[in-house]
């Protein structure tokens, strides 16, 4: 496994067509297959998600789920497919006897806004996919199922701090195969972090942020602050 600094090299999702030739003395065989190559990098991870997919094993999401669920994904997310970054596929070995795999995904947004991460955020593609449930299901032929927030239960957060579950990256892991698909995903583990609420910064959220300061209402509108945002009040004659 190639190795890149603040990165994890995985083969995953920049097609390289290679020829495979196999003779047997009288009759030779050649087939087509595509390497594909994501370098996964801690920001991707620090903006993941997982989904737990219902009665469902490795082997059948690769062949032939992949491509229906990426595709759904991207659906939902409105991005490109090829924007929709999978990076592990894990049997869940905590429910007992119900099949349920464990599918970490993260998506680069439709168009790069300047100074802003380039992929959703944690809490967006979560909030998006469950809300799109259905949705999903009937595109994927997929069951999602709720999401385990387990490592938020106990509230590590203070000051008002949101909790959100993140990955980390843990080892790589052994090649998981199909009728027509090798795949090695990285195996992460759950972490957590706690995120200020609108208008607060500092390591515990101690420090209030003006949010009048850059004159958010333009000329013709005052500038209030509340507490996690501002109010625009128009000027007279003025309104929107």
């Amino acid at each position: 496994m190639l190795v890149k600094r603040d990165a994890h090299l995985i083969a995953s999702i920049v097609p390289i067509p290679q020829w495979l030739h196999g003779p047997n003395g009288i009759y030779s065989a050649t087939a087509q297959c595509t390497l594909r190559v994501t370098v996964i990098t801690d920001d991707m991870l620090s903006n993941s998600i997982t989904l737990r997919l219902a009665d469902m094993s490795q082997e059948r999401f690769l062949s032939p789920l992949l491509s229906r669920f990426l595709e759904g994904v991207a659906a939902v997310l409105a991005t490109p497919r090829h924007r929709v970054i999978l990076f592990n596929i894990q049997t869940d070995t905590d429910v007992g006897p119900a099949r349920i795999l464990n599918v970490s995904l993260s998506a680069l947004l439709p168009a790069a806004v300047p100074g802003a991460s380039r992929f959703f955020s944690s809490e967006e593609l979560q909030e998006r996919l469950y809300l799109n449930r259905s949705l999903l299901a009937a595109t994927t032929a997929q069951q999602v199922l709720p999401f385990d927030d387990n490592v938020c239960l106990r509230e590590p957060c203070e000051n008002y701090m949101r909790c959100v579950s993140v990955l980390q990256f843990d080892s790589s892991a052994p090649f998981l195969a199909s009728d027509t698909i090798l795949f090695r995903p990285i195996h992460p583990v759950t972490g957590l972090r706690c995120r200020c609420p609108p208008g607060f910064t500092g390591d515990y959220c101690e420090t209030e942020i003006d949010l009048c300061y850059s004159s958010p209402c333009g000329s013709n509108g005052q500038c209030r602050s509340r507490e996690g945002g501002y109010t625009c009040e128009c000027h007279e004659d003025f309104t929107g």
